[in-house]
């Protein structure tokens, strides 16, 4: 059966949208080019290889999932860096256990097998990079100061002509009380 890549995200509002791709030129003014330098910003939650009847399948748990979340005041106030060479904006310690628990619900809820799951909620700025990469990286940028509220995820397919994610739905958090599948008895 044919499946191509997908990948599920926390989706930052237009403006912090901006700023971040500002703060890839300018990186990539200072590096030359990089893994991640053309990627809209987004804190992935997981990657996989998917079916187009396996996404339909998601799509309902994937709604039902975001009725219930609530939006999440997100603040990027500092850098970070992973061994893999990721220089990234670290969640504030407010939102990143909100984050986190709207991930495990959706990694419950869609039983995603052979997929790279985030556990850290983080939005990376640059990916690969060696540590003189990094080091000039955070000479380049003060401290940042970011702010969004996180209230949608996207489902975004490798557009393997252009090897950037393209968005293809979005799923609004709705805030409603959780209703779980009961099973009712008549006595």
């Amino acid at each position: 059966m044919y499946s191509d890549k997908y990948s599920l995200c926390f989706q930052p509002d237009s403006l912090l949208i901006e700023q971040v791709s500002m703060m890839k030129d300018r990186l990539g003014e200072t590096i030359g080019w990089y893994h991640s330098k053309n990627s809209l910003a987004h804190l992935t939650i997981a990657e996989f290889q998917a079916s187009e009847s396996d996404i339909q399948r998601m799509h309902q748990q994937i709604l039902r999932c975001c009725a219930s979340f609530t939006p999440v005041e997100t603040y990027l106030t500092a850098f970070g860096t992973y061994p893999n060479g990721t220089f990234f904006l670290q969640v504030d310690a407010l939102a990143k256990p909100q984050l986190k628990a709207y991930a495990q619900k959706l990694f419950q809820t869609l039983q995603l097998k052979q997929a790279y799951k985030c556990t850290d909620p983080h939005l990376s700025i640059g990916r690969k990079l060696n540590e003189d990469k990094i080091k000039q990286a955070y000479a380049l940028f003060e401290q940042p100061n970011l702010h969004f509220t996180c209230n949608q995820l996207v489902m975004r397919r490798l557009n393997t002509v252009r090897r950037q994610f393209d968005i293809i739905t979005t799923y609004p958090f709705l805030s409603q009380p959780l209703i779980e599948d009961t099973q009712l008895t008549l006595f």
